[in-house]
């Protein structure tokens, strides 16, 4: 069923939503908003748990599990077909290099043959920037304004993934100049972050597989190009995580084996310490033992004599630890 803008009026004539202005930058007080109205109708939806959502699938006749998933978030993405509409799921991904948080958003879109819903939970970048920059008269489909719509949120990809290969640089070069807990907590935090975005991008990629492969009768013949060039978009992303994985994990590598270097260090300096002390332990105990008969016990200088021995031994040690090259 085509949502034109006649439609667009009854429906706000007929209940709670309210069609803002497509001229109207800010949404309605219903959440809902007419961004494209002409040869298809595009409406944008803010507010997933406003009753705007419940009468457009009213109208729209959409499937109850696909406007639940609307409301649970975050999911990946996917497509689902429902014989006059299909249901699909996109996910926009941010990387907070303060926090070393990456942040998961979903978009989701409702497309039948005259229109496209989009349906998200607070403001959208990737739909204001979009709407902001469709070429006049150019966006004639659904399936055109979805491809545009996609294309954004993979355009932010790479930056993305930019901005996590500059924390990895950042956290080699603090792994080499010294070694801090709080590098280490970063790398597993970043080596989570990947395999997230690693999903997401997989659910990407089987999404833009199946519209490249025209799997829907929406995305027209001349359109799969498009889709196509977008889903080459996400496979290099997909390579570009690997090797950012592989850094990391080459990073994590250097970690632990100058922290065994710094264990090793540690324990050979108290190895040598325990080995000069020792002996010296051993002579001072045997005197201490109070028994006659002791060398230089009788003797009143015998003190500076036994004073002298230790340390010409401990000197002699030394000599031969830094001849071993131990030291």
């Amino acid at each position: 069923m085509a949502l034109t803008g006649s439609h667009a009026n009854q429906l706000a004539e007929a209940g709670p939503p309210q069609a803002a202005d497509p001229s109207v930058s800010g949404p309605s007080a219903s959440g809902l908003r007419v961004l494209v109205e002409g040869p298809f109708t595009w409406l944008d939806v803010e507010d997933p748990s406003g009753p705007a959502l419940e009468e457009l699938a009213r109208r729209f006749g959409w499937h109850e599990l696909a406007v639940e998933d609307c409301r649970n978030h975050p999911q990946l993405a996917k497509l689902d077909p429902f014989g006059d509409h299909v249901f699909l799921i996109a996910n926009s991904i941010r990387f907070d290099s303060g926090t070393g948080k990456l942040h998961l958003r979903e978009l989701d879109f409702f497309m039948g043959e005259t229109y496209l819903v989009t349906v998200h939970d607070g403001p959208s970048v990737t739909v204001e920037a979009v709407a902001a920059s469709l070429p006049e008269g150019r966006i004639t489909t659904p399936a055109l304004a979805l491809h545009a719509l996609l294309d954004s949120i993979l355009d932010r990809f790479m930056p993305t993934l930019d901005e996590i290969g500059d924390t990895i640089e950042r956290i080699e070069s603090e792994i080499l100049d010294d070694l801090h807990p709080t590098s280490l907590r970063k790398m597993f935090r970043l080596r989570r972050n990947l395999v997230a975005f690693r999903r997401a991008a997989s659910a990407q990629r089987e999404l833009l597989n199946t519209l490249s492969r025209r799997d829907t009768r929406f995305v027209p013949a001349d359109l799969v190009i498009y889709f196509r060039d977008v889903y080459d978009h996400v496979v290099r992303t997909m390579e570009l995580i690997e090797s950012y994985r592989d850094l990391l994990t080459g990073a994590l590598d250097i970690y632990l084996t100058r922290a065994a270097s710094r264990t090793n260090d540690t324990v050979k300096a108290l190895t040598l310490i325990a080995t000069i002390i020792l002996p010296l332990t051993l002579i001072t105990g045997w005197y201490g033992m109070n028994v006659a008969g002791l060398p230089f016990a009788e003797d009143p200088q015998g003190i500076w004599y036994i004073t002298a021995g230790m340390v010409v031994f401990t000197l002699a040690l030394l000599s031969y630890f830094r001849w071993k090259r131990w030291l």
